[in-house]
């Protein structure tokens, strides 16, 4: 009983193989996009029913769901909101940009996993990063 087991699992697991690298000896994507506007369209349809007003804020996407918002929200958590919310839609990889709220500060997407976000942040006024600039 086990062996047959074992036997069905391996059978499975090469027929798998196989059909995958089928598709790749046939230059088939591994992964199939989405138009941009129909990401678009994803996300904007999700905020709106979620209760979120799209209308203050832009969405565009690239060729492989890459999502940028911007524009201006109601509040910090409305930012994390949408951002949360434009993540789920269908067809979006990955979610970029920045959007205000009423304070009129300006709040990055989180950046994704990987990413060094300390290299882009310029020198805190006054810190000994900022006096070797000037030098």
């Amino acid at each position: 009983m086990k062996m047959n087991r074992y036997l069905t699992m391996s059978a499975l697991v090469t027929l798998m193989g196989l059909a995958s690298t089928h598709a790749l000896a046939q230059g088939e994507p591994m992964y199939k996009f989405l138009p941009s506007e129909t990401v678009v369209d994803n996300v904007k349809t999700l905020l709106q029913s979620h209760g979120v007003d799209a209308s203050a804020i832009e969405v565009n996407s690239d060729t492989h769901g890459v999502v940028q918002l911007s524009g201006q929200v109601a509040s910090k958590e409305q930012v994390e909101t949408v951002t949360n919310l434009a993540k789920q839609a269908e067809g979006v990889y990955a979610v970029l940009g920045e959007l205000r709220y009423t304070t009129g500060e300006v709040v990055p997407a989180p950046a994704p996993a990987g990413m060094d976000t300390v290299m882009d942040t310029p020198p805190a006024p006054g810190s000994a990063v900022e006096q070797m600039d000037a030098q």
